[in-house]
């Protein structure tokens, strides 16, 4: 798991919250996934499972 701005991984006890969606990419040969800090100290993937489309206020 990469975590942009941190030092490091995060630690193994670290709970990630999901909201059941999750994409993984290979990077260098390891499935990684993208994630950022969350409330509690916890982290969630970076791609959040509904994105608000491009645009979506000119429609």
């Amino acid at each position: 798991m990469t975590v942009p701005a941190s030092p490091g991984p995060p630690g193994d006890d670290v709970l990630v919250v999901t909201a059941d969606h999750v994409r993984p990419v290979w990077r260098d040969g390891v499935m990684t996934l993208l994630a950022m800090p969350a409330a509690g100290g916890r982290i969630t993937p970076a791609e959040v499972p509904n994105p608000t489309p491009c645009c979506a206020d000119h429609a």
